[in-house]
């Protein structure tokens, strides 16, 4: 990998930069550098780098043969990991791929344009219903999981400070992170350093975007380490589609395939790295791979144990929120750090010391949206040290239990599932909920007022034809009792 941040090299030189390295790296098991075909995973060099033409920048930089096959992947935030796996399917065939990702996403667009940019990842009638940005279906699938699992705000606050506190601390020890310096209780705490996203998420507790590359060289014959398994599934792109927000089919479909195929059960996993864009994704993440208890993912990923008690290594590199998250660089960059903490390369010797002769097998979860796409994969140790127990389906990923939705009756009349507020480019205050409707189906809704926007409050619509504003029902019988309650105190102060 480049160190990730502010490169703000060309993103050609930048990727062509980490297949010479990941080159240099293959020497120890092979003298042939010279790659059949290169697969370049990058989700949006046009719109973020004012980039096109890859294949011909990293292959003249690379000075490849002309006649070398090239292909270039695109899928969303998944766009790193989807590059691994159609990587994966070349070399089955025979042939040694070269596979590099990465994304320059500051450079050419203005701070401010950049998460608009990234939000077309969503749904274009979503996002023009006011579903602007990731963060605001990760806030929404926030207030779900604090609702699904009873846990309160302070609660959730005291999590993602102790996650903060935690990607961080491993950050500080990675070369290529970008954010290493701790984060204290009191800056964390202080909305002028640590400003509301979209409540009840901060600015800590969502990624940042910057630059950065990987690449990783998949060779048809035997090394010290093995790309078991790399494989995907998709969803509804439609948030206000989906029954719910805190688990994510894809990821089970994915999960259970990539399983599978590696014939290991998820207890089996000895170390992984969980896309953490926002921060409860990779708890949601570790309940839909089966690797923790459903309502436990929080603890999992601090913890750090699985659902019998044992131990697993997660997001030792410090993910996404260290690494920060260049959209089409993250999957790949997650495959080559499991790659070293199984060597044992940089800061992971000194990690896992005498721990690190018992690692063998390690999983990387990747996705493009907010689970638009969802891909699993694993590597393990040639010669491992622990042999696999025998796969078991009851084991496997499983879907959400349809009880345990907490949304399974319509109601008597729409009301909001889910909502929150943040600022939009135009620095103006949006609220945003999700609602359901009497026939139960779901809406994306805008209030005007923030008032009594909270899950439950049964709504109406203003003019539903016009547009997705709506009102609490009741709310204007309420502000005229507030008024005539306000005018009788101040006639008595005028008595």
């Amino acid at each position: 990998m480049t160190p990730f941040g502010k490169d703000f090299r060309p993103i050609g030189v930048m990727l062509a930069d980490a297949c010479q390295k990941a080159l240099q790296d293959s020497s120890v098991f092979t003298s042939d550098f010279v790659p059949d075909c290169l697969v370049i995973g990058s989700m949006d060099p046009i719109g973020f780098a004012r980039q096109t033409g890859l294949d011909s920048l990293v292959g003249i930089e690379l000075g490849l043969s002309r006649n070398t096959e090239i292909y270039h992947v695109e899928m969303g935030s998944a766009t790193g990991a989807a590059a691994v796996e159609l990587g994966k399917r070349l070399t089955s065939s025979g042939l040694k791929v070269l596979v590099c990702f990465g994304e320059k996403m500051k450079g050419k667009l203005k701070n401010e344009e950049i998460p608009s940019q990234i939000s077309t990842v969503i749904a274009e009638e979503e996002r023009e219903r006011g579903l602007g940005e990731m963060s605001v279906i990760a806030a929404l699938a926030s207030y779900e999981y604090m609702d699904a699992y009873k846990i309160s705000e302070k609660e959730f606050r005291n999590i993602s400070f102790e996650m903060s506190v935690q990607s961080l601390e491993y950050g500080a020890l990675n070369e290529v992170a970008y954010f290493k310096k701790p984060i204290t209780r009191e800056e964390y705490e202080n909305p002028e350093i640590n400003r509301i996203i979209a409540k009840p998420l901060t600015k800590f507790d969502c990624s940042g975007s910057y630059n950065g590359a990987g690449a990783a060289y998949l060779v048809p014959f035997p090394t010290d380490i093995k790309l078991t398994s790399v494989k995907s599934a998709f969803d509804n792109i439609k948030i206000a589609e989906r029954k719910t927000l805190i688990s994510h089919e894809a990821t089970v479909l994915a999960g259970r395939d990539a399983f599978k195929e590696a014939h290991l059960n998820p207890h089996e996993i000895d170390f992984c790295e969980l896309h953490d864009a926002f921060k409860p994704v990779p708890w949601i993440a570790a309940e839909d791979l089966g690797l923790t208890e459903r309502g436990q993912g929080h603890k999992f990923v601090l913890e750090e144990k699985n659902k019998k008690g044992e131990r697993v290594f997660v997001n030792r590199s410090g993910g996404f929120l260290a690494r920060t998250h260049p959209l089409g660089a993250s999957g790949g960059a997650q495959l080559v750090e499991l790659v070293w903490q199984l060597r044992g390369h940089n800061q992971y010797k000194d990690m896992f010391k005498g721990e690190l002769q018992e690692l063998n097998y390690g999983l990387w979860f990747n996705m493009s949206g907010f689970g638009n796409t969802c891909i699993v994969g694993i590597i393990e140790k040639i010669e491992s040290t622990r042999r696999r127990e025998g796969l078991r389906e009851e084991n496997l990923p499983q879907s959400l239990p349809v009880e345990k939705l907490i949304y399974k009756k319509s109601p008597r009349k729409d009301k909001i599932i889910a909502a929150t507020q943040y600022k939009s480019l135009d620095e103006e205050r949006v609220n945003v909920a999700i609602i359901q409707t009497k026939e139960g189906d779901f809406r994306i809704g805008l209030a005007e007022d923030p008032h009594g926007l909270k899950k439950g409050k049964y709504i109406k619509w203003i003019k539903p034809e016009e547009g997705p504003y709506f009102i609490r029902e009741g709310y204007v019988k309420g502000k005229l009792y507030d008024l005539l309650r306000l005018f009788k105190r101040t006639k008595k102060t005028e008595e």
